[in-house]
């Protein structure tokens, strides 16, 4: 019965904590702010509170419950609940005020720092960032795309893309509407749009599109299609380095 909601709860789980040792540092944060805190407000929200919300978030009958709302997509957001950068913060000021000359709160400060830093990866590296050219700070090629689809003369603008481009149209140009939505946990194997695209068949890609109200294609380029577009009305309209906009003919 709850079968399903268990695995949510612990892909969203996993989703939430990463790689790194950030967790562990919140819960051994939580058990020294436990023994060594006599401030009991301090305690209940540093320690009460986030066991409150680990007892509900973990709960396969609340995540039944909120199901409908948040889905396996989104459900691990219900974890920022947590004060997990407030209670490592607190924890770590707390033993470095415990040492009793300077050279020990010094040496505390620094072994902290370091433990820190140890526990996760530096996240400004070249896989996770490049050179942006425009104001909107997403991929250039997104923002041309979504300027070539914003320019046309079309009032309801809905565009069928690759899930590439998915998180970026709507903040260069919100008027235009997109096909579906992105996925935070950028899986979209079951997708039915990502599917249809990537299977090159046309007739299935322009059926599915126009049963969505979409009068704008954007393929990938790098996909071999069965068809030409225009056989089902969608004629080329733009293209960008790797991508062609085809757009529905009435």
């Amino acid at each position: 019965m709850f079968q399903e909601s268990i695995i949510i709860i612990k892909g969203s789980f996993s989703q939430f904590k990463g790689t790194g040792m950030y967790m562990a540092l919140f819960f051994f944060s939580m058990i020294y702010i436990f023994l060594k805190e006599d401030d009991k407000k301090k305690k209940a929200f540093f320690v009460y509170y986030p066991l409150i919300i680990f007892f509900i978030t973990l709960n396969p009958i609340f995540n039944k419950i909120v199901g409908k709302v948040f889905n396996g997509s989104v459900y691990w957001r219900m974890f920022w609940m947590l004060p997990l950068g407030s209670t490592i913060a607190y924890a770590s000021v707390k033993i470095i005020n415990e040492g009793k000359k300077q050279t020990e709160r010094i040496l505390a400060c620094i072994g902290i720092i370091v433990t820190i830093i140890l526990s996760g990866s530096f996240i400004y590296n070249k896989a996770n960032y490049t050179p942006i050219g425009n104001l909107y700070k997403v991929p250039d090629e997104s923002v041309r795309i979504a300027q070539l689809i914003g320019a046309d003369d079309l009032k309801n603008k809905k565009a069928f893309t690759s899930e590439k481009l998915v998180p970026y149209i709507r903040q260069v140009d919100a008027s235009i509407s997109l096909a579906y939505k992105r996925e935070p946990s950028g899986n979209y194997s079951k997708n039915k749009f990502v599917q249809t695209m990537y299977s090159g068949n046309v007739e299935n890609i322009t059926k599915l599109a126009k049963e969505s109200n979409c009068n704008y294609i954007v393929m990938d380029k790098g996909i071999v299609l069965s068809l030409d577009f225009f056989y089902f009305n969608f004629n080329p309209m733009a293209e960008t380095e790797h991508y062609v906009i085809y757009k529905l003919e009435s």
